[in-house]
């Protein structure tokens, strides 16, 4: 990770144990990370605070990934990752690339690919 002011990184997802672990791997990569439990929350803490990043799950009660993700694009500009707990079909993944995320990870993730693929966003962004 880069010097300098640690990358704020919001990760939204209904499942406790995904929280739990995304967040212990971006925090010992030298992140600052938020949580929400879906996307009305995620929606909330996004209007208080600024993020370099959004990692959200695809299915959450309340508001989803896909319908964050396009509420988000309507307010502010940050690059978004999406996860979800099994191979997303052609049409989720399209409506989430539509709705503007980057790219796609399937859960149970793996603590290198998760990192890798937030550095690579997080380059994108600053490119």
């Amino acid at each position: 990770m880069p010097q300098g002011t640690p990358h704020r990184i919001l990760i939204v997802d209904d499942d406790e144990f995904s929280l739990r672990l995304m967040e212990k791997y971006l925090v010992a990569a030298g992140y600052v990370v938020a949580k929400a439990r879906d996307g009305a929350q995620a929606l909330t803490l996004l209007s208080r605070e600024d993020f370099d990043l959004l990692i959200t799950d695809l299915s959450m009660p309340r508001i989803g990934g896909v319908r964050l993700l396009q509420e988000v694009r309507k307010r502010w500009t940050i690059p978004a990752i999406v996860v979800t707990a099994s191979d997303i079909d052609s049409g989720a993944q399209r409506s989430s690339l539509a709705a503007g995320a980057l790219t796609f990870m399937v859960k149970p993730l793996d603590r290198e690919e998760l990192l890798d693929t937030v550095e690579s966003a997080l380059g994108k962004a600053g490119s």
